[in-house]
């Protein structure tokens, strides 16, 4: 089940508004030819444009040019994260929780949710991520719970 949200959280999140620059990128992205969002995507991604990072994450997670490629999908999704960028965020998370290029790490996705949670006015998206959480929370102890709020509140932009 914390499965199944969590890549919907993914799926919901990873459309993200296009910012000037990105737009063949992502209309290549959303006609499904990944090949050429990747060509468009990348390089703004490299040059530290946080949604870009998502979407290529993204395609590295899915596998939508070649195999799945998690420790890639990591690598963009966390320098999104600490961009303060949401989708990154809840990337990380469902990464941590599911050890799809990490060690899988409670405290650690749990962290990232909360952060992303704590950033997004109350919705029904917002809604998904704090039923993630409490989801992720069944498999924890009260002290990994605390430790996750904890190191998200201590979190800052650019931090660890």
């Amino acid at each position: 089940m914390i499965r199944a949200i969590l890549i919907g959280l993914l799926l919901l999140f990873g459309a993200a508004p296009a910012a000037a620059g990105l737009d063949e990128g992502i209309a290549y992205y959303n006609k499904g030819d990944y090949f050429r969002a990747l060509s468009e995507l990348k390089p703004e991604a490299e040059d530290g444009n946080a949604i870009a990072q998502v979407y290529v994450a993204g395609i590295y997670q899915y596998g939508l040019v070649s195999h799945i490629n998690y420790a890639e999908a990591y690598k963009w999704y966390d320098l999104a994260a600490r961009q303060d960028n949401v989708d990154g965020q809840i990337g990380l998370g469902v990464l941590y929780s599911l050890g799809q290029g990490v060690e899988k790490n409670l405290v650690e996705a749990y962290k990232w949710l909360r952060i992303a949670a704590d950033r997004l006015p109350q919705s029904s998206d917002r809604s998904r991520i704090i039923g993630a959480l409490d989801a992720i929370s069944e498999s924890m102890t009260k002290d990994e719970v605390a430790e996750a709020l904890q190191r998200a509140k201590d979190w800052e932009p650019g931090g660890p």
